[in-house]
């Protein structure tokens, strides 16, 4: 039975580092594109779009991160 718990505490490890790459990844390139854009002084669609897409994005991911956060408490 600890094999396979080990097998999941692992798995679940692994899942946790992508989780936290992705949220990384989408707070990094929305703050790039929201510097760009006050640095420019122009109100691009396309960037509000880009930017909005990315916060999107990040809230799934932090969703994600909470979900794997509780399973692993759960099989603790």
């Amino acid at each position: 039975m600890d094999f396979f718990k080990n097998k999941i505490k692992k798995f679940q490890e692994k899942k946790l580092d992508e989780i936290m790459f992705k949220i990384q990844f989408h707070e990094s390139t929305r703050k790039k594109l929201e510097k760009e854009m006050a640095n420019s002084n122009i109100i691009d669609e396309k960037s509000q779009k880009k930017i909005k897409y990315h916060l999107e994005m990040e809230e799934i991911w932090k969703g994600n991160e909470k979900k794997l956060r509780q399973q692993m408490d759960e099989t603790k």
